[in-house]
C-alpha cells in the first residue's frame, strides 16, 4: 500500500485489508463487528485504531486516493515523454485494480452507501483522475505524440474507459485481455507509433 502504507500502523493496515477483502462480496454488510471477526480480533481492538466505520471508510478513500492519483503526480517526475508517462500511470492502475478487486468495486460506487461522505468523494477522485489524464493529454498533444485525428480528451475518454473497464471485470469476475493488451489497444489507436512510441528517446 504505497505512500499511504507508511503512514500506517500495522493495525490499522491490517484492518484495511480486511476491509479491501470483505467488499470483494457485494452481499456482505460491513460492521465493525464484522471486519474484527474477519482478522479474528474484537471490536474494541478495531476502535483502538479507528474511532467509527466512518473513519475506516475516510482511511479507505485516502489509500485509494494516494494510490490513483498517486501515479499522476509521480509521473511528470519520471520523464517528460508523454507515452512513457501514460504507460506508467497505465500499469500502476492496473497493478492496483488487479492487487484489489473489493476496492475496484468501490471506486465503480459499489458499496458507497456504506458511508454517507464516501460516495461524494470516490466521485471526485474519479473527476480528479480524468481531469489529471486529459492535462497530461493535452501536454502530449502539444509535443506531437497524439494520432492527428484524436483529441486530447478523446484519448482520455478511451484510457479511462480502459480503466473504468477494468474495474467492473474484477468487481464482477468477468473475463478480461491482459494488461498489456489493453494498453496496445489504446497505444495504436491513439499513439503515434503505437507501443513503440514509449521508448525513451535518447535524451529521456
Amino acid at each position: 500500500m504505497n505512500r499511504a502504507t507508511s503512514e500506517l500502523t500495522a493495525g490499522q493496515l491490517r484492518i484495511l485489508k480486511a476491509v479491501a477483502t470483505l467488499l470483494e462480496n457485494p452481499a456482505t454488510k460491513l460492521t465493525v463487528q464484522r471486519i474484527a471477526t474477519e482478522i479474528h480480533v474484537t471490536d474494541g481492538a478495531i476502535y483502538r485504531h479507528y474511532k467509527s466505520k466512518d473513519e475506516i471508510f475516510e482511511a479507505i478513500a485516502g489509500y485509494m486516493e494516494s494510490n490513483l492519483l498517486g501515479p499522476l503526480n509521480a509521473a511528470p517526475k519520471q520523464t517528460e515523454h508523454t507515452p512513457k508517462r501514460l504507460e506508467l500511470v497505465f500499469e500502476q492502475h492496473m497493478a492496483f485494480l488487479e492487487g484489489h478487486p473489493g476496492l475496484a468495486r468501490l471506486m465503480l460506487g459499489g458499496g458507497s452507501t456504506e458511508s454517507e461522505p464516501l460516495a461524494e468523494r470516490l466521485k471526485l477522485l474519479n473527476a480528479k483522475v480524468r481531469a489529471q489524464l486529459v492535462q497530461l493529454l493535452k501536454f502530449g498533444e502539444a509535443q506531437g505524440v497524439l494520432q492527428h485525428d484524436i483529441s486530447p480528451e478523446q484519448a482520455t475518454e478511451m484510457l479511462y474507459g480502459l480503466m473504468v473497464g477494468t474495474a467492473v471485470c474484477y468487481s464482477f469476475g468477468l473475463p478480461q485481455v491482459t494488461a498489456s493488451q489493453k494498453w496496445r489497444l489504446f497505444a495504436t489507436a491513439c499513439l503515434k507509433g503505437g507501443v513503440e512510441s514509449t521508448t525513451l528517446p535518447s535524451n529521456g
